[in-house]
C-alpha cells in the first residue's frame, strides 16, 4: 500500500491501518512534499520511505492519494503514466470526482473515499464511490483498508460532498463544541480538569446511548428534557437563537466547499 500525502488525514489512515494490524507496517510506503512528516512517521512506525509518487505508484498494489484537494492537479500529471489497470487509486482528496481523476488517469479503477479522524483510533466512518471501471478486487482491497479504521459504507458520488460536509468535517463540530461546553463549565467555577472530564464522558455516554438504544436521537433528548427543568431551559434558549439553522447552515457551508475544490482543482 502506498500512500501520497502523509498530512493530517493521510498520517492517520497509515497509523490506524498499523494499529488495527492489518496491514504489516513493512508493506506500506509513504511519501509527502514535506520530507520531515516522512521522516517522523517511517521512525515512529516503521513503514517505509516511498521517495517520490512516481515511486510509490511503480511499487503499489493500492495507491492512496491524501494530497490536498487543491494540489491534486500537479499531482495527477506526475502519475498520467506511472499506473496500470491492474493497481487500485483511492482518492480521500475532499471535492475531487472520480471522472475528474480519469481524465488524467483514463481506464484506470479509481475508487473515491471520504475517511474521518476517528480513523485513527479504528473508530473511523469512510463512505467510498466507484469510478467508472472499478472491479471486485479493487472494492476489496479498500475495504480491507477501512475495515481496518472503523466501519464503511458504499454511496452514489452524488451524495459525496454531502458525506464530506456530514461525516468527513463532522469530527471538528463534535470538538468544537466539547471545546465551547469546557469553556462554560470553567466560566462556573470548575477547574479545566474538571470540566474536561465531565465534558468528555458526557459526550462519550451519549454517543454510546444512541447507538445502543432503541429510541432516536430527538426521543432520547425528549427523555431529560422536562418541562420547565434546567434541560429545557438550556433547549429553549437554543431555540430561540436559531441554533439549529445555524448548525444546517455551517453544515451546507462545508458541502459547498467540497464542490469548490471539485470545481477548482
Amino acid at each position: 500500500m502506498g500512500v501520497i500525502g502523509v498530512g493530517n488525514m493521510g498520517s492517520a489512515l497509515v497509523r490506524g491501518i498499523i494499529n488495527q494490524g492489518i496491514i504489516n507496517e513493512k508493506s506500506i510506503i509513504i511519501c509527502d512534499i514535506d520530507n520531515n512528516k516522512v521522516n517522523i512517521l517511517c521512525k515512529e512506525l516503521r513503514v517505509t520511505d516511498g521517495v517520490d509518487a512516481k515511486n510509490i505508484a511503480n511499487l503499489s498494489d493500492l495507491i492512496i492519494l491524501a494530497s490536498k484537494p487543491q494540489n491534486i492537479t500537479s499531482l495527477l500529471e506526475q502519475l498520467s503514466n506511472e499506473i496500470n489497470t491492474s493497481q487500485t487509486v483511492m482518492s480521500i482528496a475532499a471535492g475531487i470526482t472520480t471522472s475528474s481523476i480519469e481524465e488524467f488517469l483514463p481506464e484506470i479503477p479509481i475508487i473515491r473515499v471520504m475517511p474521518n479522524l476517528p480513523a485513527l483510533i479504528g473508530q473511523g466512518m469512510s463512505i467510498f464511490c466507484r469510478g467508472s471501471y472499478v472491479n471486485d478486487i479493487d472494492v476489496d482491497r479498500v475495504i480491507t483498508v477501512l475495515d481496518a479504521i472503523g466501519i464503511c459504507s458504499e454511496s452514489s458520488e452524488e451524495l459525496m460532498d454531502s458525506v464530506t460536509a456530514l461525516s468527513g468535517t463532522g469530527p471538528a463540530y463534535v470538538f468544537h463544541t466539547i471545546e465551547v461546553m469546557i469553556e462554560s463549565g470553567i466560566e462556573m467555577g470548575m477547574t479545566k480538569e474538571m470540566a474536561e472530564e465531565l465534558v468528555l464522558q458526557t459526550v462519550y455516554g451519549s454517543a454510546l446511548l444512541a447507538m445502543r438504544s432503541k429510541l432516536s436521537p430527538t426521543e432520547l433528548r425528549k427523555e431529560v428534557t422536562s418541562k420547565g427543568g434546567t434541560t429545557d431551559a438550556a433547549i429553549t434558549h437554543l431555540a430561540n437563537n436559531d441554533y439549529t439553522k445555524i448548525v444546517i447552515d455551517a453544515i451546507l457551508a462545508a458541502r459547498n466547499r467540497s464542490k469548490e475544490l471539485g470545481d477548482t482543482k
